[in-house]
């Protein structure tokens, strides 16, 4: 088993904002052994393009490990780590080479519940929602129960060309209860260049102005949609003004 981490100097679990590395371990018959340091210079005037394009290369480097520790597992970038290269994040702190032996034994956990639903957890406690009761310190952001599974696919928007998406919010959370808004666009946002995003739904959701303000990105326009029940919000970058719509936007098949 491989799991690899972002560490500062001390050997610490760090968020990207500190100075550190990506390091690599894996587990043979004499324990852990760290097989990979990969340099990841990350500072808070990069843009968050230039920020992801930075970890894109480094965890290109990681073979084929599917597991990472993070210190905060909110934003794009963990949706990058998890979406694009199909990490199974987990949130913590403090050394790392102190924590692998308990976050590739939840971590099987995870895996095995999520093969077996029915299965009760091994620790007595929920996966994903609290650390397990032999003093774990890590805590997993992979789906806890209720949540969607990172294996099966989002929903994404439909390419209307010239950069601009749509998506329609309110069929798909009406189709699928266990998806919230959040986690059907954030992605999305987070990892597409596109120059206007459609998005159909009841009313916008509460936490778009603080995740937009985070992904350099606006509403430039809000309006009913054509059933005159929801609204149609147009999404842009902050530097750009939104592509004029062709047409009202309607529901998904």
């Amino acid at each position: 088993m491989k799991i690899a981490s972002y560490v500062n100097i001390h050997g610490a679990v760090a968020g990207f904002q500190e100075k550190g590395q990506i390091c690599l371990y894996e587990r043979d018959t004499d324990g852990w052994l760290k097989t990979r340091e990969v340099p990841l210079a990350l500072h808070p005037d990069l843009s968050l393009s230039e920020i992801k394009a930075g970890i894109r290369h480094a965890v290109a480097q990681l073979d084929d490990c599917k597991v990472f520790v993070v210190r905060e597992v909110r934003g794009g970038l963990n949706a990058v780590l998890q979406e694009e290269f199909g990490f199974r994040t987990w949130k913590s702190e403090g050394s790392l080479v102190e924590q692998l032996d308990s976050v590739a034994r939840h971590d099987q956990e995870i895996i095995a519940e999520q093969a077996a639903p029915a299965a009760g957890h091994t620790c007595g406690t929920q996966a994903g929602r609290s650390g397990c009761g032999d003093g774990c310190s890590s805590r997993p952001s992979a789906p806890a129960p209720g949540m969607p599974d990172i294996s099966k696919p989002l929903p994404v928007p439909e390419s209307l060309g010239n950069g601009r998406y749509r998506i329609n919010l309110a069929y798909i959370l009406a189709s699928d209860s266990s998806l919230n808004s959040k986690q059907v666009l954030v992605p999305f946002m987070a990892e597409v260049a596109f120059k206007q995003l459609e998005v159909l739904c009841d009313h916008p959701p509460r936490w778009f102005a603080r995740e937009l303000y985070k992904l350099d990105l606006r509403v430039s326009s809000k309006q009913p949609d054509s059933s005159g029940r929801g609204v149609r919000v147009l999404v842009v970058p902050i530097t750009a003004e939104a592509v004029p719509a062709d047409h009202e936007g309607g529901t998904c098949p």
